[in-house]
């Protein structure tokens, strides 16, 4: 092979990083989410009695800081959008400045969701500080955990798979 065909070849492959990158995030995000999401639905309802439901966070949070009504379908797209878009966008800007493995990364990603949703989302929609600190959250911190393992698990092995 030339060295040309070498250069070209490596410009195409520059070009695509991107691309790979933002879907290696978006995979490895919708690992954590299915992680989240069975941990939600299967594992807290023995344990607290009832699923996680996000939904519900997001539904207060319009209903009570901006008075606009939020159906169902429209606050699991922002569930899904957040998880899958936001949250990640954050994780991977802040993993460029400073990572410490794909595990620590995660359990921080993990607990800063869950400090975001019950720590700021929930006050700004009428509810309780953290829920009160009672078995939901507790419960909603092991789902974000997971997720966070999750999400920052495929990233890094897609990441690598992808390159």
């Amino acid at each position: 092979m030339s060295l040309t065909a070498t250069a070209s070849a490596c410009e195409t492959d520059a070009r695509h990083r991107p691309a790979r990158t933002v879907a290696a995030l978006v995979l490895g995000a919708a690992v954590g989410l299915v992680a989240w999401e069975v941990f939600a639905r299967a594992v807290a309802p023995a344990w607290i009695g009832g699923p996680l439901e996000p939904t519900g966070l997001i539904r207060s949070l319009f209903a009570n800081a901006l008075g606009w009504p939020v159906g169902a379908a429209a606050a699991l797209a922002l569930h899904l959008a957040t998880g899958l878009f936001a949250y990640p966008a954050v994780f991977f800007l802040l993993t460029r400045v400073h990572s410490l493995g794909w595990v620590a990364d995660g359990l921080l990603w993990g607990v800063a969701t869950w400090f975001l949703a019950l720590g700021v989302i929930a006050p700004m929609a009428g509810l309780p500080f953290l829920l009160d600190v009672g078995a939901i959250t507790w419960a909603t911190l092991a789902g974000h955990l997971l997720y966070g393992l999750g999400a920052a698990g495929g990233f890094a092995a897609l990441a690598r798979r992808l390159a």
